[in-house]
């Protein structure tokens, strides 16, 4: 049985101890050390070469997102984000996922769930490959993208573990004039979608907003669907609406909001008019979406491995005939303004 090799970064001395106790229950974890803050960190972490670091936000010395970047440069490892629910803590997460970190945890939720939901994303991260940060569209000064004529009406992007990331290389990158609404289904914690829609919002120049309950889909407006909601695309009157639903019961091993209801609705109701694109991720969401836009005439987009986080997600949607074309991350924005 595979060992991983964890390293925690905190300030606090009793979460260290509780994340030590609670971990040293799972055999395939090996804690090999541990700091108190980002500095101590960066000295010790070269040394026990750990696979996964959990990297706590909020501390003295050195800060997580300092210490993230400091790591990015000098020791490129895996890194956990333990994060807060507050919404400065949700707004500093999404900014540590878009520097490079491969996940987060909220550490003030239930803490067996904390820990359950802990020891699979080590496993995830153990297993991620270390993407180099990105030069996003509001940094590179991107060529203007030439739009297609192919009447297509609807985007819907699917993304799961280094998704955040991939958005910002995408999103971005569109021109001001994109005719179609686009969707964004991120695999993410609730109270974390909006922050996500807000930093993108802020580099980009199509318009960018967290979804809301029947609110009609508009040309050149970016929507995220909320976290922990069930999430589809219904037609009314002519008009695309996002349907946004409080789940009665919350399913194992089922994603809220989830890409292939998300793609399933969009295949139905615009068909040939859709375009699905499906971004780095673990596990197969949205490879049967992509399938059905696939069949009803629509155009799918994967990311291909060498550029994924996680080459899950994607590889599940190519191995069963629901992509059209795979390509680098870097190309995915100008394949899907020539194909709107």
């Amino acid at each position: 049985m595979s060992r991983y090799k964890l390293f925690i970064v905190d300030d606090s001395a009793l979460i260290r101890l509780r994340l030590k106790t609670s971990l040293a229950l799972w055999p395939e974890i090996q804690i090999v050390g541990e700091a108190e803050n980002g500095q101590e960190a960066l000295k010790k972490i070269p040394l026990v070469k750990p696979d996964v670091v959990t990297l706590d936000l909020e501390m003295p010395v050195l800060d997580g997102l300092s210490t993230l970047k400091e790591l990015n440069r000098v020791y490129p490892v895996p890194v956990i984000m333990l994060s807060s629910l507050t919404t400065q803590g949700a707004k500093a997460t999404i900014e540590a996922l878009e520097n490079g970190a491969v996940d987060f945890i909220p550490k003030d939720g239930d803490w067996n769930k904390v820990i359950l939901e802990l020891t699979e994303k080590v496993k995830i991260a153990a297993l991620a490959k270390k993407q180099p940060n990105l030069l996003t569209g509001e940094t590179l000064g991107v060529k203007s993208l030439t739009l297609g004529k192919n009447g297509r009406q609807l985007v819907v992007i699917g993304a799961s573990t280094g998704g955040p990331p991939a958005l910002r290389e995408i999103i971005p990158k569109l021109p001001a004039t994109f005719p179609s609404p686009i969707v964004i289904i991120q695999h993410i914690t609730r109270g974390f979608s909006k922050p996500l829609a807000d930093q993108l919002a802020r580099v980009s120049r199509l318009k960018v907003k967290e979804a809301e309950k029947d609110e009609q889909l508009l040309p050149g407006t970016v929507y995220v669907a909320p976290a922990g909601y069930t999430f589809k695309i219904e037609k009314h009157g002519g008009s695309l609406t996002a349907k946004v639903i409080e789940p009665v019961e919350y399913l194992p091993a089922h994603f809220y909001p989830s890409v292939d209801e998300a793609m399933l609705s969009a295949a139905e109701v615009a068909g040939s008019k859709t375009i699905g694109v499906l971004l780095t991720g673990m596990g197969r969401d949205g490879a049967i979406g992509m399938k059905a836009i696939k069949e009803q005439g629509g155009y799918t987009i994967a990311q291909d491995e060498e550029t994924s986080v996680v080459y899950g997600m994607p590889k599940a949607a190519v191995e069963i005939g629901g992509v059209s074309k795979v390509l680098p991350l870097a190309a995915i924005a100008e394949e899907i303004a020539a194909n709107i």
